[in-house]
């Protein structure tokens, strides 16, 4: 250890010799600002984010951050530059690692908005000890650095020069003329190649973020992420107000099978929403065994929709919750249950009930999470059963009550429910980090050498839940509700685990769209709804469908279709924060956005023959999609109800 001291101290006493004249004060943050840019670049290396692209761009501005952020604080005396270099070296650490993890487990970026929700995310814990890299090191650097620094100063082994008031000035100008130089540049470029600069941190604007974090790094993304948020105005005006009423008056009535309508009148509507349960492994084997046996049956049994997408935004599963029931589209940028928990909405359990039915809402989480116990009175729910109303008879996975002992105990309840009831079951037990118990796990997966860890855990949970909701179907035939039900089953967010590609399914248009395809089954016993629908569907179109089979009338402000109806289908996927139009799919065509969100740099596509099309083929379809997602967030942002 004193060999050790001594070198270092030998080290230190050359580099005051020979660079004390130049860099003893400023040696420091420059080292900070050079661990700066390389973090920067690793980030986005480690990460897939476009890492060759835009390598000046990135590096110039993230230069000029780095010198806002550790050059300006050696300007100040001692004590006060490493308590301030201390602070914002740690700062930045943390963004680094809580976006590098972020990005790991969701592939987007941890937003300001998301703040918000804090409350929400700690069911995330678990899955954030299965991300953990040792990579996230290399992101702890710069307060170690300080903080090496700072002891060596304080020990003698250096000796650090004091600025002068002359040399501050100096060091002050050049700081603030490359800052304004760095971002000027990054400025020039986007002019040159777009034509304006707005799209930098105007968000209305941005269509790809992760093309903006190739630009910027994820730092200077970060705190314009920040600033936009702070400076966001959500305010509707009376002219966003007409837009909405004349769009809602001028488009076409929603398309509904006219022969199905009333056809499960006065039946029970029972939704089911399945955790993380992907398209992919519908009909899928692992080592010979059916992943999911029991859907798989359904899938016979009823009707299933094998193009079903879930476009969510950042409230994931309560999202899914908010445009099955509202047939709204999520917002990209907060989420609705929580922001707008108190609008008036024309939600399906709301319309239910005024065609007398009783409204329940079953979960086995707490009622405060996703804020629920605010948002569901204002959708119609008339009582919601959570955790408190259920027995947890041993603790499975991140919410503790299990599938199956959920499934069980809700067959009682549902029994007790005045008929016809509406009631939605949310399952639980398929949540990352998908932590099973040995004695559930049935997959023989320890030998597949084409799953990673991740997606074993994945499919033993997947397989678990598909068993309860086998059992669930079964004991609602015993308990004589099966054959007066309508029953939808649906997955409410992709698993974030690529087991679509790791099970070798890639049967959508455009890659990125593979992600979010979700099943979807609709049980209608004794009803002539069987066989498999291949037209393209999205959650916004299990309200109109569920509505007009049981007889209810569909009122005129929502965007879905009835799955039924002989029209083409629409899916319509947007980039989060923006809110801009990625994708849009109906049976014959499909436009994809280009990174940069030029609509004539996008593809468009016919869907039989994946022929390329000129992409003014897909303009009118493209406008119609942006359309319907702007008056969408403005009835939402406004709590504008329509109702002729």
């Amino acid at each position: 250890m004193k060999g050790i001291l001594a070198s270092t101290k030998s080290f230190f006493v050359w580099v005051n010799k020979f660079l004390r004249p130049y860099l003893s004060a400023y040696w420091l943050s420059i080292l900070l600002i050079l661990i700066f840019v390389l973090q920067n670049h690793f980030f986005n290396f480690w990460l897939g984010i476009f890492p060759g692209h835009h390598i000046i761009r990135r590096t110039v501005v993230t230069i000029a951050l780095g010198l806002f952020l550790f050059g300006a604080p050696a300007l100040f005396n001692f004590r006060l530059k490493y308590l301030i270099l201390s602070a914002i070296s740690f700062f930045v650490s943390l963004i680094f690692i809580v976006q590098f993890l972020y990005y790991s487990y969701s592939g987007g970026f941890l937003q300001a908005s998301a703040l918000l929700y804090l409350g929400q995310g700690a069911t995330l814990f678990g899955t954030v000890k299965i991300l953990l890299d040792y990579r996230l090191l290399f992101f702890a650097v710069g307060p170690l650095a300080v903080l090496a620094t700072l002891i060596f100063s304080c020990r003698g082994y250096m000796v650090e020069k004091v600025v002068l008031k002359k040399e501050k000035l100096i060091a002050g100008g050049f700081i603030i003329l490359f800052t304004i130089l760095g971002y000027g540049y990054l400025f020039f470029r986007e002019y040159t190649e777009a034509g304006n600069v707005t799209h930098i941190y105007a968000y209305n604007k941005l269509y790809d973020v992760n093309a903006l974090v190739s630009k910027l790094g994820v730092i200077n993304f970060s705190f314009g992420d920040v600033l936009a948020f702070g400076l966001r105005v959500d305010e509707v005006t009376a002219s966003d107000a007409g837009l909405v009423e004349a769009w809602i008056k001028q488009r076409p009535a929603t398309a509904i099978n006219k022969n199905n309508f009333g056809i499960a009148q006065k039946r029970n509507l029972i939704l089911i929403q399945v955790e993380s349960l992907e398209n992919a492994v519908i009909g899928k084997q692992v080592a010979g065994q059916e992943i999911t046996p029991y859907l798989n049956k359904l899938v016979e049994a009823g009707l299933y929709f094998s193009n079903f997408y879930a476009p969510i935004g950042p409230g994931t599963t309560a999202d899914t919750e908010f445009s099955v029931l509202n047939s709204l589209y999520p917002l990209p940028n907060t989420v609705a249950f929580i922001d707008y928990a108190y609008n008036h909405y024309l939600a399906l359990p709301s319309l239910l009930k005024n065609n007398g039915y009783h409204t329940y809402a079953l979960h086995g989480d707490v009622a405060s999470f996703w804020n629920r116990a605010n948002i569901y009175p204002q959708l119609g729910y008339e009582h919601w059963l959570s955790r408190q109303d259920f027995v947890t008879p041993r603790e499975i996975g991140v919410y503790g009550l299990g599938d199956q002992d959920f499934f069980n105990q809700s067959i009682s309840k549902l029994q007790s429910f005045p008929q016809p009831f509406m009631a939605t079951l949310i399952t639980l037990t398929s949540h990352t980090p998908f932590n099973l118990p040995a004695d559930l796990v049935s997959l023989n997966s320890a030998e597949v050498n084409n799953l990673d860890w991740l997606q074993k855990q994945y499919l033993q949970s997947i397989n678990y839940v598909d068993k309860a909701i086998g059992e669930f179907i079964a004991n609602l035939k015993t308990a004589g509700l099966y054959d007066n039900s309508l029953i939808f089953i649906y997955g409410d967010h992709t698993s974030f685990t690529n087991i679509s590609k790791a099970l070798e399914v890639n049967d959508a248009v455009f890659g990125d769209l593979q992600y979010t395809k979700v099943p979807l089954i609709i049980l209608a016993p004794g009803v002539d709804l069987k066989g498999i629908n291949s037209k393209p569907a999205s959650q916004v179109d299990i309200y109109p469908t569920a509505a007009n089979l049981l007889g209810a009338e569909i009122p005129v402000t929502i965007f879905g279709r009835d799955l039924m109806a002989d029209t083409d289908g629409l899916v319509i996927h947007r980039n989060l924060v923006s809110g801009t139009v990625k994708s849009v799919l109906t049976d014959n065509l499909a436009y994809h956005s280009s990174g940069d969100g030029i609509f004539e740099k996008g593809n468009c596509l016919d869907v039989f023959d994946k022929k390329v099309l000129a992409v003014e083929n897909c303009r009118a379809l493209y406008d119609q999609a942006v359309q319907a997602v702007m008056v969408s967030d403005l009835m939402i942002k406004g709590d504008i109800i329509i109702t002729h």
